[in-house]
């Protein structure tokens, strides 16, 4: 058990403190509104403490002296930083993870260095939802694409459509139309629960499937849908921090547009970018989608601070033909209503929260991210020690007591990717990529990684 403070109790705060309570933790959550903290007590059983996170004598009221651990996600970049200074300096804390929004603050060209700021790690929503959102461009068909391992694991999810090739027929013969591809579904979604399946296992039209294999396998994603074609063609709707990132990465692969109505900021971006035709327009209007040919967009991608915006226009493209559209939408509520009218909802808390878990968890893990809907986790961990000290090493899969709704998909051994059986030798410094569906499981498999340490 861990000792931890978050600072700041928004969507990503409270929900970081819910889920490492969960696992066990001690958490403190400190906010300045007190209307916050009255709420989130009535929802969980954590300690509240109402002030300034980067206030000394507010970190003394958390008892930061005996903490392991700090979370710095209030909404100010400089509160954060602030935060995590005093936190080492005063009451030396040994971990300090600061969320940082603003780009600027990320350059290191330009002289930050986190640590000057006494931070350890720095989670960078933007960056996240960049990557988030190229990883699903790359891997068309995917409502979720992850990277484990520095990029040699892949975990996709998609959703099985009823005239799909494979829909209506057992997983066993999956592999009979694709003896070549390496590839393993570890969970199937359906119904809103998490199934494990087996090869006798129905795959039903409106699955939700989560595979994982290499990149080079992955183009059995064609046996999901009747062709998965390439896409050219990416409208961009917003030019701010994420946009404009996103233009960044995305501009040398396809032909991109950007769309953003604030003049300043349009002048401001067109000039950072170079093949990329920025557009100084509403993102919702009509006339302009239809003049830009939105039938022949492969993906429209609405991307601005404001979530009504961003599903206003997406519905719109999608309505006048664009073959897929992906928004950004950060409340909880507007996603579940508009999850059926867009094709990909993009829910920067989960992307973040998935970061934050990984610095805040052992540091055996390297990677968490969040499936579906956010109540199952895939998870990247290394495996230490050897046959006297671990309850892993030298073992066979079929060896460990794993949890009911718990899955190894695949080992990762000196950048070998296998994919997991029950006949598979784990090995000491394998990294195992983990699927568990139910989260009261995960103290569980993180005690399972513990090296024992022994007195001779």
């Amino acid at each position: 058990m861990k000792k931890i403070i978050v600072f700041g109790g928004g969507q990503v705060g409270s929900s970081v403190a819910k889920i490492l309570s969960d696992d066990g933790n001690d958490i403190t959550l400190v906010d300045y509104d007190k209307d916050v903290l009255d709420d989130l007590k009535e929802k969980m059983d954590i300690k509240t403490v109402h002030g300034l996170a980067s206030y000394p004598s507010i970190q003394k009221m958390a008892d930061a002296e005996n903490s392991d651990m700090i979370i710095a996600v209030t909404g100010s970049d400089e509160v954060n930083m602030a935060a995590c200074h005093i936190a080492k300096t005063v009451y030396k804390v040994p971990k300090r993870i600061a969320r940082l929004r603003a780009n600027e603050y990320l350059r290191m060209e330009e002289g930050f260095d986190k640590s000057s700021f006494s931070i350890n790690d720095v989670i960078s929503p933007n960056i996240l939802l960049t990557d988030y959102v190229k990883n699903i461009l790359d891997h068309p068909g995917a409502f979720q694409a992850f990277n484990f391992a520095s990029g040699l694991v892949k975990v996709i999810a998609a959703t099985v459509l009823p005239d799909g090739p494979l829909s209506g027929k057992n997983l066993s013969e999956f592999k009979k139309h694709m003896p070549n591809v390496d590839v393993k579904v570890a969970a199937i979604y359906r119904d809103k629960k998490y199934i494990i399946p087996n090869g006798d296992t129905p795959i039903l039209p409106e699955d939700d499937v989560f595979f994982i294999a290499t990149e080079e396998n992955m183009r059995f994603m064609s046996e999901l849908k009747k062709s998965t074609e390439k896409p050219h063609n990416v409208i961009i709707a917003g030019g701010g921090r994420v946009g404009s990132a996103l233009a960044k990465k995305l501009e040398t692969i396809y032909d991109l547009k950007l769309i953003e109505k604030d003049q300043y900021a349009a002048k401001k971006v067109a000039e950072t970018l170079s093949s990329t035709v920025v557009l100084n327009n509403d993102i919702a209007d009509e006339t302009l989608l239809k003049n830009e040919n939105i039938e022949d967009v492969d993906y429209f991608c609405a991307v601005t601070n404001d979530d009504q915006m961003n599903i206003l226009s997406a519905k719109l493209a999608k309505d006048m033909g664009a073959k897929k559209t992906i928004a950004i939408v950060n409340k909880s509520s507007y996603r579940n209503l508009v999850s059926k009218e867009i094709d990909i909802v993009v829910s920067p808390e989960d992307v973040t929260i998935g970061s934050l878990l990984a610095s805040a968890r052992s540091s055996d893990i390297v990677n968490v991210h969040q499936l579906g809907l956010g109540d199952a986790e895939v998870m990247e961990i290394i495996v230490h020690g050897d046959s006297k000290t671990s309850k892993l090493v030298d073992k066979k899969i079929s060896e460990i007591d794993l949890p009911k709704k718990t899955i190894i998909g695949a080992i990762v051994r000196k950048e070998k990717v296998i994919l997991a059986n029950n006949d598979l030798v784990i090995k000491a410094d394998d990294h195992i990529i983990i699927f568990v569906l139910e989260k009261k499981d995960i103290p569980k498999i993180e005690k399972m990684f513990q090296v024992s340490v022994g007195f001779f």
